[in-house]
């Protein structure tokens, strides 16, 4: 199975071959990929063999150096499928797992946006109204208009 993909080789090549010191898996059990792993877990999970699509979180154990670190701050609700916890341990990787504690860094983190310290726009592709939100989640769910990732 492709666990590594397109992710892998570029992060190889872009840390001559170390890999690099962190790896985090922000989307859980909803990411979506074009690997065969990524189709591997689209069909186990349509055909409820699986409840997560875990495709990523292989990537990032894959891909992280020696010594480093996963984090996972994404959602996984289920029993994970096919995750190579021997590499994990061969690497001496560190998992860090929790929900983001938005509450406490919401505050500062909008403090340097305000300050002009950090520029979040490039990570905008849609502004929409709040009664417009449900259709702005359907845009984003079904990959619409440019709302990809």
């Amino acid at each position: 199975m492709d666990s590594k993909g397109e992710a892998f080789e570029e992060l190889k090549e872009i840390t001559g071959c170390m890999g690099p010191d962190s790896c985090i898996d922000a989307v859980g059990m909803e990411a979506h990929g074009v690997t065969l792993d990524a189709k591997i877990d689209k069909v186990k999970q349509s055909m409820k063999l699986a409840f997560d699509r875990a495709h990523l979180l292989r990537q990032a154990l894959h891909s992280c150096r020696k010594g480093g670190t996963v984090s996972v701050p994404g959602v996984y609700a289920g029993f994970l499928d096919n995750i190579p916890f021997g590499l994990a341990v061969a690497k001496g990787l560190t998992i860090k797992t929790g929900q983001t504690h938005v509450q406490r860094y919401l505050g500062p983190l909008l403090e340097r946006i305000l300050n002009d310290e950090i520029d979040p726009s490039f990570v905008i592709t849609h502004r929409l109204h709040l009664e417009q939100a449900p259709e702005g989640y359907r845009t984003f769910l079904e990959k619409k208009m440019g709302a990809s990732r």
